[in-house]
């Protein structure tokens, strides 16, 4: 097994970027790492198991959990997809006989996506799956840790979901190094310098699988 280490940033990456916090870039380089290994691996049992991909399952998963018909204009909403992406998913999911679509039964200009049986079938088969993988991927953090972590996250989301109605902050203008200081770590981590890791560090690349 690959052994996974912290990601850190070059000791003169604050020189380099005057502004930029060394230790806060190397949280969100880690923070972006794990969430990308994590979400990986999530998608995997529908994937290997029915060659869906994530949105298509995610799909399917927010129609079970609505227990009702969905319009399309809903499931790409909690999907954070847009109106032309959800319309090729329920074409593919259609084709496939996991979707079908009827109209609204009091407004004629609308349409609802209804489960088949076929995909009720998969999603109880791979909600229990996916819950699996998750229990075994957080296992070796303790209980206190991840109320830690909880408390951790939810504190950067809040910060973020402020930042985002703010103008960009003003930034200072890089500063020069030599070849010498360059950084010579593997994974280009963020924008900019790479990132150096304390050993070799080979995460599995994102499928491209058809929905």
């Amino acid at each position: 097994m690959t052994e996974i280490s912290t990601i850190r940033m070059p000791a003169d990456f604050e020189r380099e970027f005057p502004g930029a916090s060394r230790s806060a870039s190397e949280v969100a380089v880690n923070l972006a790492r794990a969430q990308l290994a994590l979400v990986t691996e999530i998608e995997r049992p529908a994937r290997e198991a029915h060659g869906l991909s994530a949105s298509a399952f995610q799909a399917l998963a927010i129609l079970d959990g609505a227990g009702e018909p969905l319009p399309g204009h809903v499931i790409a909403e909690r999907l954070l997809v847009s109106s032309a992406s959800m319309t090729s998913l329920v074409d593919t999911l259609e084709r496939r006989g996991l979707v079908e679509r009827h109209p609204h039964p009091t407004d004629r200009r609308k349409v609802l996506i209804y489960l088949t049986a076929d995909a009720q079938r998969i999603v109880d088969q791979q909600l229990p799956a996916l819950h699996a993988v998750i229990a075994q991927a957080i296992s070796t953090l303790a209980e206190d840790d991840r109320e830690h972590l909880l408390t951790s996250l939810t504190t950067i989301r809040a910060r973020v979901s402020q930042l985002a109605s703010q103008p960009l902050p003003p930034a200072k203008a890089r500063r020069g190094v030599s070849s010498q200081d360059a950084g010579t770590g593997p994974d280009q981590a963020l924008p900019g310098r790479a990132a150096t890791v304390s050993s070799r560090e080979n995460d599995r690349s994102r499928v491209q699988e058809a929905p």
